[in-house]
Formats: structure tokens, sequence, C-alpha cells
């Protein structure tokens, strides 16, 4: 375009007036008036274009007959032509004859351009991304910004000229150039990658937390690969920035790099939800990371832009794959895991569409930044949140465990102990058996004593002999006591591990009710010492016969009345009624002690759990006696009620279907 100094003050003439107008537009068009840089240029129309290459079209004047005009962006695969290798664009803009030096800096942002640029003003060379002799080094993810010397820009017409080199069939400006000062052009940038970055180190960060709880945990393969997807991702997300000028020397490497990272992310995944999910790895599975494994090798070979776009259409061709075995997860599962992956399944739904728009864009068929970062920050979060649900209730699973272990660690020496104390306190009586026994035998009656002896002394002889010899049976019958005593406990122990592994066999025989409470009460009495008149037994009809497991109602009998007896002062009245009511055994066994609060009756029948913590380890016992009752009840398909409160005693009501002979 040939000035006209004439025409160009006219212009800005009318431009002064117009100039609110002018800078209210979004973009403005090439040969615009530029009197100030104070807010940025955009030119987007009346650009010349021409394919093909000649140094001369850096020059302020050339031919324009051979040019078309052009709007940007103007970028993609050409429906008409074949556009791979050099193509030209040429823009003018103007500055007034009162121009002045700028105070600060002035550059052009040209954007992302594919895949090599020079940028010439004025016919001078200004800077240049990538090289094509004598080797090919291309960089088309570089966001463009070239510094303007001052002493280049002159009043009236400026030319601007951008040779490109497309190493593929994807060619042209992707953006429109803006001019304006440098520091708002770089601030922009920033800006506009800021919450990309910000994502990244979130997501590194996230992994390296889920990576040490891999390692303290041990066992937590799920969040192993998390942490590497985690990880992955962030590097990926920082590469896609300008960090990649930071990390990399090169474009090439990093554009390697980054497709490696990309292929290694599904994989991840994938092997999460089996780990997650407790599955075993399918053959399908198998045969998508051999293949992902080659394309992993192979792209570490591959230095062009064709070869990237291929990598590229491989990994999307086989993206489904990798969709298809996370919804079999899924679908095979079922509803049995809904809750376990509720929150997966809401990041998946966020992630998905991201992933497809991330792939078109590498694809260069549409161009969405910045959804990719968003949808997987929400994916990687809801996942978060998942596994670090997940950690709490393993951490307080762990917590229980460790506090049962320990309460079984109590209990089991308390039983060692107890049982300790009823060998001896048995073994004790049975040496004070044998004592009297001996002393019996030893003693030798000499001759009857005198005739002279009246009758009543003779009387008075013979109660005191009867009266020892009942003295000298109590020691034998408490150590046989005892010894039955420490059977019970050992057998009742045995009952109650069959009971819940349901490995008990019931057996059946018809036995007199009241026989077996009065011997059941009398080997109470003589273990504990204590013979009881208060003690009541009220079994209606008196010589009522059942047909039932005799060893199971002895056992409910013996813990209910053994509880009567330890937790309640010698006076204290006890009753145990028996009577059979609507096809139903019913066993009462009703105490007038101090009763139990309402926290002991909540956790009275819980194993190991014993009543009057004041009182509990000056009374021998495991703490499986009422377990065992109710365990037992249920067993036989009955119920147990407890009615009680403190200071008022406890009735314990027992309701047992009654089973009729064969």
């Amino acid at each position: 375009m040939i000035s006209n100094t004439r025409i160009y003050q006219l212009v800005f003439g009318f431009a002064f007036v117009l100039l609110p107008t002018i800078f209210g537009l979004a973009a403005e068009p090439c040969g615009t008036l530029i009197t100030s840089f104070e807010n940025p240029i955009v030119l987007k129309t009346d650009w010349l274009f021409r394919k093909g290459d000649n140094l001369d079209w850096r020059d302020e004047t050339v031919e324009e007959s051979f040019w078309v005009k052009r709007s940007v962006p103007d970028y993609g695969i050409s429906k008409t032509e074949n556009l791979t290798g050099y193509h030209w664009y040429r823009c003018s803009f103007f500055l007034p004859e009162n121009y002045t030096t700028p105070v600060e800096p002035i550059a052009i942002q040209l954007g992302r351009i594919r895949d090599i640029d020079e940028f010439y003003l004025n016919g001078t060379l200004i800077d240049k991304t990538g090289t094509v002799l004598p080797k090919l080094e291309v960089d088309f993810q570089k966001i463009r910004i070239y510094s303007l010397p001052t002493h280049l820009l002159k009043p009236g017409q400026n030319i601007m000229a951008i040779r490109i080199y497309a190493a593929t069939n994807l060619n042209g400006l992707k953006e429109a150039p803006t001019i304006g000062k440098e520091r708002l052009l770089r601030e922009e940038v920033f800006s506009k990658e800021a919450f990309a970055m910000v994502c990244g180190y979130v997501f590194i960060f996230m992994g390296i937390y889920f990576l040490v709880g891999s390692i303290v945990r041990g066992r937590a393969g799920e969040n192993f690969f998390f942490a590497l997807f985690s990880i992955f991702m962030g590097i990926y997300v920082l590469i896609r920035t300008q960090h990649r000028d930071i990390l990399f020397d090169s474009f090439t490497w990093s554009y390697v790099a980054e497709l490696l990272v990309l292929i290694c992310l599904p994989v991840f995944f994938i092997n999460f939800m089996h780990q997650y999910l407790k599955m075993k790895r399918s053959l399908v599975l198998l045969g998508y990371e051999v293949f992902l494994f080659a394309l992993f090798v192979i792209t570490l070979f591959f230095r062009t832009p064709k070869t990237w776009i291929l990598v590229i259409a491989l990994f999307n061709y086989t993206l489904p794959v990798a969709m298809g075995l996370v919804i079999y997860l899924f679908v095979k599962n079922g509803k049995a895991n809904i809750a376990k992956v509720k929150f997966i399944l809401i990041g998946i739904a966020c992630i998905l569409p991201t992933v497809l728009i991330d792939s078109l864009s590498a694809l260069e068929i549409i161009s969405m930044p910045g959804t990719l970062y968003l949808g997987f920050l929400i994916f990687l979060v809801m996942i978060s949140i998942q596994l670090s649900n997940d950690i709490v209730l393993g951490l307080e699973n762990f917590i229980e465990q460790e506090k049962e272990l320990i309460q079984m660690e109590r209990v089991k020496t308390g039983f060692l102990i107890n049982l300790s104390s009823e060998f001896k306190s048995g073994m004790e009586k049975i040496k004070k058996a044998i004592d009297n026994i001996a002393t019996s035998q030893t003693k030798v009656y000499t001759k009857e004593q005198s005739k002279s002896n009246t009758k009543q002394a003779a009387k008075k002889k013979s109660k005191a002999k009867t009266s020892s010899a009942k003295h000298d049976l109590d020691p034998i019958k408490q150590a046989e006591d005892h010894i039955s005593y420490m059977g019970y406990m050992v057998e009742e122990a045995i009952l109650l591990r069959k009971l819940e592994d349901k490995t008990y066999i019931p057996f059946y025989e018809t036995f007199s009710v009241s026989e077996l409470i009065k011997h059941c009460v009398s080997n109470i009495e003589n273990h504990l010492e204590q013979y009881r008149k208060s003690t009541t037994i009220d079994v209606k009809p008196n010589d009522l016969e059942i047909y039932f497991p005799k060893e199971l109602l002895f056992c409910i009998l013996r813990n209910l009345i053994e509880n009567a007896y330890q937790y309640t002062d010698p006076k204290t009245d006890i009753s145990i009624e028996f009577f059979n009511r609507d096809g139903h055994h019913q066993l009462v066994v009703m105490d007038e002690g101090m009763g139990l609060s309402q926290l002991e009756m909540e956790t009275i029948f819980q194993k190991f759990v014993r009543g009057y913590r004041d009182k509990k380890n000056e009374i021998p016992g495991a703490g499986i006696g009422l377990t065992l009752v109710e365990a037992t009840t249920k067993f036989l398909g009955g119920t147990v009620s407890l009615k009680s409160s403190e200071g008022m005693g406890a009735k314990f009501t027992i309701r047992i279907p009654e089973k009729q002979k064969k």
C-alpha cells in the first residue's frame, strides 16, 4: 500500500474526532491509526495473505496483486489447497505525525503459531521462534510476545510481516495479533494461565499426600495409583503452561514428555479403580496396557509434528477402551458399591466432557482452553474426598480393632486369673476334705465308755458325732462343686463360641424342671458358700417335665441365678419361676437388690461387660454370662428381657417356644 501524506492527515483529523468510538470497538482493521498505546489494539481484519516464500515480502513496499485479504484468526486445514510450508501475513498501522516515543516498552502478541515464525517490522527482523535449517525445531505452544523497538516505529505507515513455516497441513494465525504495552500483554498471558498453574501444583501436592498415605498404610494400592495419576496430571498441566520453558530447554523434548505423561494417565486411573474395587485384572486391560506401552516407547523416538499428530490420534482412538473398562468396573460391581464410589462417579461425570474437548483441541478441531483444568480439579477433589473418607473410616476401624484387642487381652488375662483362682480354691477344699478323712480314719476308738454314763450323755455324744460327720462332708461337697464350676467356665466359653459360629447341635431330652432348678441352686450355694433361706422356687405345675436341651436350660439358669447371688446381699429375696403359657416356656429370675442403671441396662448383654463397675473386680467371672444367656435364648428362637432400675432390683424374663416330641 503506497502512502499519501495529504490523505493521512485527513484521516488523522477524522480519527482524532472519532477516537472514543474507535477504541470502544473490540478489534481494528489493518491500516488503523494508533494514537496511544495505553490500551491494547487488536488487529483483526484486512490482513494480506500469500502462500510461498520470498524474503522481499518483508519489505515496506511490495506488489499486492497476488495477495488476498483475510481476517484473523485464520487457522486450520485449507479445503482448497495444501499450505504446508511457508506462507506470509502482512498488516499495516499508522502513527500520528506528532508521535512521541512511549515511556513503557511496546510489544506485539501473536499468540500461538504453528509451527515456526519470523516477525518483521518495517523490513527488519524483530524476533523468531523455531528454526527450519539446519534442523527442524518447532514450537507451536509458545505464546509469541515480541518487543517492538521504539527506534523502528515512525510516524505514518508502519508495516508488519509474519513469515510462517507449517510442518503439517495445520497453518495460519490462531489469534488476532495485539499491540500494546509489553507489561500489560505479559500480565494478561500470566493471568490467563494462573488458574492452570495453580491446578497443576494442587494436583501434584494432592498426589504427594496420597503417596505418603500409601507408604504409611503399606497395603493401600488404590492410594498409590491415585497418587501417580494426580502427580502426572499436575505435571501434564504445568507443561502445557509457560512452565514448559522453565522445565525444558527444548520444545521438542517438552512435547515428547507431555505425550508420555498423557499416555500414562489412563493406565494409572484404571489400575486405581481395580485396586479400589478389589477386582482382578482382565485380559482387555492387559492388552490395552501393552498397546499403550508400545505407544510410549515409540513416542520416545518421535521428533516431528506429523508423528506427534499420529500419536495423539492413536491415543484418542483407544481412549473409548479406557472409558469402557471404567464403565465395566462400575456395572460389574452394581449397586453394592454405589456408596463407596458415589464421589468418584460425580468426578467422572465432570471429567469425561473435558477430556473429549481437550482431545479435540489437541487435534486442532476445536479450541476451548481451560476446560480440562476445571474438570480435572473437580474430578480429583471428588476422588480425594472419597479416599480421605475411606482413610478416616479405616483409621477409625483400626482404632476400634486396637481397643477390642486390648479389651480381649484384658478379658483373657482376667479369665485366666479367675480360672486360676477357682483352681486354687478347689484344691484347698480338696486338701481340707482329704485331711478330715485322714483324721477320721486314724482316730482309734478304744473301748466303749463307762456304762455309768447316763443316757443323756450318750445322746449328747451321738448328736456331736452326727454334727461332726456332717461338718466333715461339707468340704468334700464344696470341693466337688468348685471342680464342677471350673468345668462350667470352660464349657460355657466353648458353647458361646459354637453358638457364634453356628456349629452347635442341641440334644433334646425330657427332664424335671423343678429338680434341675434345685440342683442348679444347690450347686451355686455350695460354690459361693451362701445358703439362703430367702430363695423361692416356683414351678407350675410342680412336677412339670419338658422336652428341651437340658444343657442349654442349665446354662441359662446357672448364669441368671449366680448373678442374682453374686450381686445382691445374702439376705436379699430371690425368686425363680418357671411355667408354660401360650406355647412358650417362661423363666423369670427376680431379685430385690441394688438394680441396674440405664447405661448398664444398655450394655449388660454385650460380651465382656460387667455390672456394678465399682465391685466388678471383686466378683469372679469373665463377663460372658449374660452374653451367653442372650445367645442361647436367640438360638432357641426365644427372647430375653430385663426390667430394672437403681435401688429397685432386677427382673430377667426368658421366653422360649415349646418343641413337641417327634
